[in-house]
């Protein structure tokens, strides 16, 4: 009890020094104003288990993005380097964002369905893990956990995730190796989905405009789009696919292939003047000593392809191989969204160049889901000094047409969140009048 009351003191702190700081106004226990049309929403969903994003569009379509589960019964999930589970432990990751999502659908038509789940990579904390113990569905054909989980309370009409042809055949290498439960679980999960709910599943299709497009009204937005700007190793550019990655057949017998955080799909979001990219975990130029090929930096080909934005979301939730100087000096981001569950998140030098005034001058905030106590010992007073906001969920509204912006911090510790904090008062970089 003496840590959760500590711990909630710092938050105050914390807060408090950002007021002083400008920009902020405090609403304690109010709660999130409704979403209304003509808005953008993107909530980032804290539980502590690993990713979770929905994305409310103009016109009220819904899109869930990277619901991930981390194995609970894992000793470093189960440590200090991993957050905990938010609010409690009194239910699963999954349930958590499930009960998170259907609060924010409870206005909708249809409450229980969502129009889209978009899965970037094939990674646990992206889409859940199969754990020992994790519930069965009532099926009987896949485990509950992450996408499986939110699925099996939550309907959603088409799915798209990377695809399974690359950089092998997906799915025959998990029922031949089977030594990836997690992959065969969400196989047969989208398998049982397609037979016998209707589900719609579609493998991610670079450059298009049209994979993720408003279902409702949406010759109301014509200003809003939502493309397919990088994925499986590859950027659209200029019209047409451009990637530095090998062939599959140049893969045969390779002592290093891609690995999923390389091939993770980023889209970028318009709505009028205003900009984001989210690029889930692509890394940039690692370190010399972790020895990766040229094609391993994916930062590089997509900072060109992006240019300036608004907002971003943290690259491999600003792990010390992300979010680079060049990637960095290229997006120029006002707004830095980091989702958190390691003490890893952010590295030390990826913090520095987040930071840097030399990479670009211009003002930025940070935002992060659940710093941990460790990322403050190692790091120091940087992290204090670094963000607007360490712990709760974050929701991004973009005004209708795209113009303005703020950003809310919700409490994460109660089943109904409450706003914490709103940031007010930004404006989209090309909606600024230029200086004469």
């Amino acid at each position: 009890m003496e840590g959760v009351l500590m711990k909630r003191f710092i938050c105050i702190v914390h807060l408090l020094l950002a007021g002083l700081l400008g920009g902020i106004s405090l609403r304690a226990q109010e709660q999130l104003p409704a979403w209304e049309k003509g808005y953008l929403d993107v909530h980032f969903i804290s539980t502590g288990v690993g990713n979770c994003a929905l994305m409310v569009m103009p016109d009220g379509t819904t899109l869930l993005i990277d619901p991930g589960e981390l194995d609970p019964t894992s000793a470093r999930t189960q440590s200090p380097r991993n957050t905990p589970r938010y609010p409690n432990y009194s239910k699963h990751g999954y349930e958590w964002q499930a009960a998170y999502i259907q609060r924010i659908l409870r206005q909708k038509e249809d409450p229980n369905r969502l129009d889209y789940a978009f899965i970037t990579h094939y990674h646990d904390d992206h889409y859940g893990y199969n754990y020992p113990g994790a519930p069965l569905s009532e099926t009987g054909r896949f485990y509950l956990s992450g996408i499986t989980g939110i699925a099996d309370l939550i309907s959603i009409a088409k799915l798209v995730d990377r695809g399974w042809d690359y950089p092998m055949d997906m799915r025959a290498w998990s029922l031949r190796e089977k030594n990836d439960s997690t992959l065969l679980n969400y196989f047969r999960f989208v398998d049982y989905a397609r037979e016998r709910q209707g589900l719609t599943y579609e493998p991610f299709e670079l450059g298009s405009t049209s994979q993720f497009r408003m279902l409702r009204d949406a010759c109301a937005y014509p200003a809003f789009s939502i493309q397919n700007i990088s994925g499986n190793g590859a950027v659209w550019k200029e019209g047409r696919a451009y990637t530095r990655m090998p062939s599959r057949e140049e893969l045969v017998g390779a002592k290093m292939i891609p690995d999923e955080n390389q091939l993770s799909c980023g889209i970028l979001i318009r709505y009028g003047d205003f900009k984001m990219y989210m690029g889930a975990d692509i890394p940039g130029e690692a370190p010399a000593y972790m020895g990766r090929p040229e094609w391993a930096d994916m930062e590089t080909i997509v900072a060109d392809v992006v240019g300036e934005v608004d907002v971003t979301t943290a690259n491999h939730h600003a792990n010390r191989d992300a979010m680079t100087a060049y990637y960095l000096s290229r997006l120029r981001p006002r707004v830095i969204i980091q989702e958190v569950w390691s003490s890893d998140h952010p590295g030390h030098e990826a913090l520095l160049r987040m930071t840097s005034r030399t990479i670009w001058p211009e003002d930025r905030d940070l935002f992060a889901t659940n710093m941990l106590e460790s990322n403050r010992l190692v790091i120091g007073e940087l992290i204090d000094q670094s963000y607007r906001s360490q712990e709760g969920h974050i929701v991004l509204r973009v005004s209708p047409g795209g113009g303005r912006y703020r950003v809310y911090v919700l409490n994460h510790e109660t089943e109904e969140p409450y706003v914490k904090a709103c940031f007010d008062g930004y404006q989209a970089k090309s909606h600024i009048p230029s200086k004469p």
